[in-house]
Order: structure tokens, then sequence, then C-alpha cells
């Protein structure tokens, strides 16, 4: 199961970067779920694949650097950085997704600001 996570998750990356809402959908279960990080209060979760492609619509793109996809199980997280801002903070994050029956079944977004490199 480890390196079908790994790819259905590489594959769900690439088709994020491309800006690919049709292909984001095609890795998600139809039953998924998505938390994304707090910005500025409870984060809300969304649940099924229309209301969590919504979401996604608008955030398609190159966006964060990537690290490498790992995994354990039905669990996989890939590492992610944004640029420093001009302040010299970094956002930093880790996608943790649930991955069942070769679909993405659950996606969580744990982020923090560093102080820089």
């Amino acid at each position: 199961m480890s390196d079908a996570g790994v790819l259905v998750v590489e594959r769900f990356n690439a088709a994020w970067h491309r800006g690919d809402l049709a292909a984001v959908s095609a890795c998600l279960a139809e039953d998924v779920t998505y938390s994304p990080s707090a910005w500025d209060g409870p984060a809300v979760t969304l649940r099924g694949r229309d209301a969590v492609c919504r979401a996604f619509a608008d955030q398609l793109g190159p966006g964060p650097a990537l690290g490498a996809v790992r995994s354990a199980g039905d669990r996989v997280l890939c590492e992610w950085s944004w640029p420093s801002a001009e302040d010299g903070t970094v956002l930093r994050g880790v996608d943790l997704y649930l991955v069942q029956d070769g679909l993405i079944a659950a996606k969580d977004v744990f982020s923090k600001i560093t102080a820089g490199d």
C-alpha cells in the first residue's frame, strides 16, 4: 500500500501544480475530508469530493516547495515551505493524507511560521 499511497499523492501534487482540478478530483475519494490550517479561528473540515474541490478551485497552481512524499501504511505525508517573506519568516507545513483504495480519503494540513531558515 505504501507505494500506491505515495503515487496517488504525487499525482495529486502534480495536478495541483498544473492547476488541473479534474485531475485533482480524480485522486480524491467520493467521501474525502479536508481539514485546512486554522488562520483566523477554528478551521472548518469539509466533507465530500464536490465541497473539497470547490475549496481547492481557487488555490490550485504553483505553490510552496514540496519535500519528499513519504508513507507509513495508509498514511502519507508531504512537507512543504514557502519562500521567505520580506520579514524573514517562513511558512512551513505538512500535509497528512489518509489513502484508501488508491484514493485520498482525507487531507489534513498542519503549518507554522518560523523565523527564517
